[in-house]
Formats: C-alpha cells, structure tokens, sequence
C-alpha cells in the first residue's frame, strides 16, 4: 500500500523534473528563520505555472495538465464535463446517507 506521506515529496520531485518542469519553492522564512508553513511547491513548463502546498498535491496538478494536455492558459482549461464520480463513491462507501 502507498499512502500519502511527506517521505514522498522527493519522489514526486524527481517525477516532475524529470518530465522537464521547472521547480522553485516559494515563501518566507518564519521569524525564528525555520520552514514556513505556508511555503508553495510550484512547477513551471510551457507557460503553465502550477501550485501546491506540498509536491504531491503539485504532482497531481501536472498529471492533469498532461492529461488535458491544453494549447493555451485559458480559464477552466482543466474542467472536463462528466459524471459527478465523487458523489457516485460517497454513495456507494455510505449508502445508508442518502
């Protein structure tokens, strides 16, 4: 079994490197000089520029820009009109919520 963990972030970095994003980190240093909590993980390829708190959420981001795989950054180039799957497994894990 995978779970997500912060011994992945390395993992999911090289993931991305090696498909030729750019990677920087962003964010401020806290007033006693440690990691901010709030720092952003970001890759940058072709004009697209993607964010996450943390380098699995930003693997998720590139996989779904590979996926769309859009000429352009328009709005909601990412929205791909189908069935509403997450209420589809919210019913079928909790059925007796509906």
């Amino acid at each position: 079994m995978l779970a997500s963990n912060f011994n992945l972030w390395n993992t999911c970095l090289k993931i991305i490197r090696d498909r030729s994003y750019s990677l920087s980190i962003q964010g401020e240093l806290d007033e006693d000089g440690c990691w901010p909590n709030d720092a952003l993980s970001l890759a940058e390829k072709n004009g697209f520029v993607f964010k996450a708190d943390n380098p699995i959420k930003l693997l998720g981001l590139v996989g779904i820009y590979e996926h769309a795989q859009p000429d352009e950054d328009v709005p909601y180039w990412w929205y791909e009109d189908c069935p509403d799957i997450k209420s589809e497994l919210v019913r079928k894990a909790f059925p007796d919520l509906i």
